[in-house]
């Protein structure tokens, strides 16, 4: 794992996170596309985050269908449980639990989510084994992870514009969200702990921003930045303001930002 003092507190930032939900809703559409649900079936989704993509598969309500989420922080599963609350959501329920040690016995699940959790794992290959251990044989998998870093466009932007300024210990890492890139990494992965079939695709989709003073916003108050913006002064920040409104200047399309990202989809069958 990197030096964790450059990667941000989701206790703190929790709450908002979900600026990015939009932006990151086709990947939970494409991952519930993928996944074979029937019913009265019983879907984990692993590290949740604040709900998706399980909040969205249980407000289909699916006959008979029930989601578990994990997360093993525990403000992102108040976040994520307060939402099935106020939304009257009976079909699914949140716990705080490790992806790399989850309590239920094998066979557990007839299927099994995670949208860009496997790979910030501490252990991404206990992650991908834990998962299959619950899953019963013949159940159904979806899982995205980002690919190559330079596909991640709008981190990757960031990170160019934030390295050249922060703190060595306070530089975005560049190698942790894509520790699972390529089209056989993941798959073989799976291979290795028990899945029987398995498809994977390069899934590409846009992020829309009708200003660069939207993206900034994202950048400034979603929290993900927070370690970055704090070690540097205001003419600093401004700088990384400047820097990175150049650097996605390419996708400005009249005045909307259309930002490609690519990211890596694997699904199949136990």
């Amino acid at each position: 794992m990197p030096n964790k003092a450059s990667l941000p507190n989701y206790e703190q930032i929790a709450g908002r996170l979900d600026m990015w939900i939009p932006h990151l809703s086709p990947v939970s559409e494409a991952l519930l596309e993928r996944l074979l649900v029937c019913s009265n079936n019983r879907i984990l989704d692993i590290a949740c985050g604040t709900g998706e993509p399980g909040l969205t598969l249980a407000r289909q309500c699916l006959r008979g269908v029930t989601v578990v989420g994990v997360d093993s922080s525990t403000a992102m599963v108040l976040v994520a449980s307060s939402k099935a609350v106020s939304e009257g959501l009976n079909n699914i329920e949140f716990f705080v639990m490790e992806a790399q040690r989850l309590s239920w016995p094998n066979d557990s699940f007839d299927g099994v989510l995670s949208r860009f959790g496997l790979m910030l794992l501490e252990n991404p290959k206990a992650g991908c084994f834990e998962m299959l251990r619950v899953l019963k044989v013949g159940g159904h998998y979806a899982v995205a992870v980002w690919d190559e870093i330079q596909m991640n466009t709008l981190f990757f932007s960031c990170a160019q514009a934030f390295n050249q300024r922060v703190p060595a210990q306070f530089q975005l890492n560049l190698e942790l969200p894509s520790r699972l890139a390529g089209s056989s990494v993941l798959p073989n992965i799976l291979q290795e702990y028990g899945a029987n079939e398995i498809a994977t695709e390069l899934f590409t989709f846009e992020m829309k921003f009708s200003s660069f003073q939207e993206i900034w916003k994202l950048v400034e108050n979603s929290g993900l930045y927070n370690v970055q913006l704090g070690s540097l002064s205001i003419d600093e920040q401004l700088g990384v303001k400047e820097h990175l409104s150049n650097l996605v200047s390419e996708f400005k399309n009249n005045n909307e930002y259309l930002i490609p990202h690519s990211c890596r989809l694997a699904w199949g069958k136990k």
